[in-house]
Formats: structure tokens, sequence, C-alpha cells
């Protein structure tokens, strides 16, 4: 059998490469070139030595003009619009597993193999995805939008694994990058400072402007949009308080902040929502970030709309970071959050 790889170069990738060879899967590492910098040719060349060292096949992929459009000018116009974007799930939704997918099929492989940490559950007409066994590296909630039809011909082989088995496996294999410490960072901006990168596109959302009141009283200054998101508290140098940014008010350029009771959610209304089988409606477990834990709610559905109606209020709930739903460690589907009421 013969599969396709998402090489990035790092530990997780290159281990299950290692792994599928192993197996006795005939393996062809991919690896995307999706923007050009030194930080791109470098994973490239980290992902080429690996798959030299395992003796198999590796082609680079040229999707940068899908990554400017559905990422970076996302990430972007997000801040721009004063909202909060996430761009790994983007990512993965509309690049990486796309074009995984598809040069899968162009290599007549049978299995999309990624170094992700989720696990999948499949039958002949079903996929069921499930929290990774180490919930702290558990990357399901990035992979909510994924089409059913990928999944299905998808394996995670490190899902079942804390990291550390992870890196264990990589220093028995050999392979170079066993040690090399995790990346936390956004993975097209530099030493992840995205304010910079913002600035350098888009000089709307770094104007300075009016902190104002619900009231619109003038409270003090803002030094651009892009130094705020909903909830926040710190860095907003006001006397007095304490005060939660609850608003960005992009046409005035203002920056709105009130009490804690301004930034409290009790109902979050969703677009683009996926389901990875069926429709799911009812009680489930939601998360709101994907640093955050799940939290009670139920799914509901107004007209063609969909509504989480939360158990427990949360506060300072953004737009365009992501719901997902969650029955127990099975993922049941999410969609990007569009606004909020208390």
């Amino acid at each position: 059998m013969k599969c396709v790889v998402g090489m990035s170069g790092g530990v997780d990738s290159s281990t299950s490469a290692a792994i599928m060879k192993e197996r006795g899967f005939e393996v062809i590492g991919c690896t995307f070139r999706m923007f050009e910098a030194e930080k791109s040719n470098a994973a490239i060349a980290n992902a080429k030595k690996v798959a030299d060292f395992l003796k198999i096949d590796h082609e680079v992929v040229n999707c940068t003009a899908a990554f400017k459009k559905s990422v970076m000018d996302y990430f972007v116009c997000s801040y721009g619009n004063g909202s909060t974007p996430n761009p790994c799930v983007m990512c993965n939704k509309f690049v990486k597993f796309k074009y995984l997918d598809d040069f899968r099929k162009k290599c007549g492989a049978d299995l999309l193999v990624t170094g992700h940490y989720a696990q999948l559950k499949k039958t002949a007409t079903r996929v069921e995805l499930y929290q990774a066994s180490e919930l702290k590296k558990d990357q399901s909630y990035f992979l909510y939008g994924i089409d059913r039809e990928i999944l299905m011909a998808t394996e995670f082989p490190l899902g079942g694994h804390p990291k550390s088995y992870t890196r264990e496996l990589a220093r028995g294999f050999g392979i170079h990058v066993a040690e090399q410490p995790e990346s936390q960072d956004i993975c097209f901006i530099l030493d992840n400072d995205y304010i910079t990168f913002v600035k350098e596109h888009s000089l709307k959302a770094c104007v300075a402007g009016d902190v104002v009141d619900i009231s619109g009283n003038v409270m003090g200054k803002h030094s651009g949009i892009i130094n705020y998101t909903i909830g926040q508290r710190k860095g907003l140098g006001l006397s007095g308080g304490p005060f939660f940014v609850c608003g960005i008010d992009v046409d005035k350029n203002r920056v709105i902040v009130s009490d804690k009771n301004g930034v409290k959610v009790e109902k979050i209304f969703l677009r683009d929502v996926n389901f990875l089988n069926e429709e799911y409606l009812g009680e489930c477990e939601v998360k709101i970030r994907s640093v955050n834990k799940k939290t009670s709610a139920a799914v509901r559905k107004i007209l063609n709309d969909y509504c989480v109606e939360l158990q427990h209020p949360e506060y300072g709930v953004a737009q365009e970071q992501h719901c997902v739903f969650y029955n127990k460690n099975m993922l049941l589907g999410g969609g990007i959050i569009d606004k909020v009421s208390a």
C-alpha cells in the first residue's frame, strides 16, 4: 500500500513518516511551500533531509497563492475588521488537507498521513474524530472543518500516544529532528510578531483612536485596533475599572470597554458550521478557544442559524474564533463565531 505523509520538517511529521515506512507502506513525503521566507526554506530543507535519511520519495508542492488568499489575507482582514482570527483552522480546511488529498489522489496513494495529535475511528460509511490521548497536545479543535471524505482517507499515527513517546520513537529511528523544540508561533510570522505583520499589510488596523464606554464617553486613547481583542483587560491604560474590551467599532476606529457584565456571553451564533457526520442538535460540550477546557452547552437551530446555548456564561468570546462541539472526547462539528449575546 502507498501513503502520502505531510512533512513539515518537525519531529511529529518526520516520526509519522518513519512509522508508516516501518508498517510496510510505500511512503511519499510531501512538503508545502506556503510562503516565501527563510523560515519556509528551512522547513523544506529539514523535511528533505529526513526523507533522504528514511530513503523515501519527497516532493515539494507550491500552494503559495491559496495560502495567501485563505490564510494570510484572511488573517490581516480579520484584524482590520476588529476580529480575532484563527489561521490554523483555515489552513487545515482550505490548504493543508485539501492539497494533501489532491496530491494523494495524484500519486494513487491509499492514505493521507499527518503528525496531528488526534484519533480517528472509521467504518465503511462513517468516520469519527476523537481527541488525542494526551489532552494537552490535542489538536482536534483545529481539524473540525475538514471534509469527512478527506478524513476517511486520513490517518494520525501519533494521536494515541503522548508527545514524549513520539520523541522516544524519533530517537529510535535516528531522526535528526528528534530533539527539535516545538514551535508555538504562527508559521508565516517571524518571531510571532503578528502586530508588525498586520501593520505591513493593513494600516487601517494600526491607526490610533478613542477608547470609549458603552455610552460613547471617551475614556482614553488606543494605539490601533490590532492591539485589542474582545475580553481583554490588561494594557488598556485606563484608571478605575476594572474595564474589559467589549467591542471594536471599526468604522469609527473606537475600542469600546465595559465592566465584566459587558463581556458576559450565554449564546453564541455560528456561521459555516460543519458536522463530521450527521447534523447534531442537543446537549454537548463545546470549546470556544483551542486552549480552553470544554464547557457544557446545547446546540440549537433557530430558522437556518445554529446557536450554542452555554450552560454557564463565558466572558470575552471573540468573533472569528471557533466553537467546536464534543460528545465526551468525540468531535461532532463546529463553526465560526459570528455574533454573541448575553
